[in-house]
């Protein structure tokens, strides 16, 4: 299968807004938004930053024909003092693409490209820590958990804690 990986280009804010509410929808427990707020919204997060082809804040996206099967976020701390630090979020595949190692993929060339910008030197991720299979994505990819926060979501009566994981530029391996 051939899949593809790049920043999404200004055009594709829509489609970036489409897989978005797609993964709140499907995946309601692994994410912080929520489906029924962010539908409500004009634009989500990211799609001002894609329109404007922003450097330090941007989504890459996982193409297979043409067609957007995946994406990751990534966010440059912008306070002065933490402005070498980056964030990756909002990391999804769609259902049918699972299995077939396109969410590492997405993942490497978020890092690549994150590292690519003057200033970064290390990067978060953060996953639900029942989400086993994203955090063995991450650990592959080179990121190490620092913490776990107890409790970080309540979705109705279940609680979900949250694994804090980082990487250094100096150990990112393409």
């Amino acid at each position: 299968m051939d899949i593809q990986t790049r920043k999404l280009l200004p055009n594709e804010s829509n489609a970036y807004r489409e897989i978005r509410l797609e993964c709140l929808k499907k995946y309601p427990n692994n994410f912080t938004s929520n489906y029924q707020e962010e539908k409500a919204k004009t634009k989500l997060f990211f799609q001002p930053f894609i329109e404007e082809s922003n450097n330090n804040n941007f989504v890459i996206g996982a193409f297979h024909n043409s067609s957007l099967v995946g994406i990751s976020g990534f966010k440059r701390h912008d306070n002065k003092k933490t402005e070498h630090r980056g964030l990756i979020i909002q990391v999804y595949v769609q259902p049918e693409y699972h299995g077939k190692h396109i969410g590492l993929l997405l993942i490497k060339s978020t890092l690549k490209e994150a590292f690519k910008i003057n200033g970064i030197e290390q990067i978060e991720i953060d996953v639900i820590a029942s989400n086993h299979n994203a955090e063995s994505i991450y650990k592959k990819a080179g990121f190490e958990a620092y913490g776990i926060q107890k409790n970080f979501l309540k979705i109705e009566n279940s609680y979900y804690d949250h694994k804090m994981m980082m990487i250094f530029k100096t150990s990112f391996n393409e």
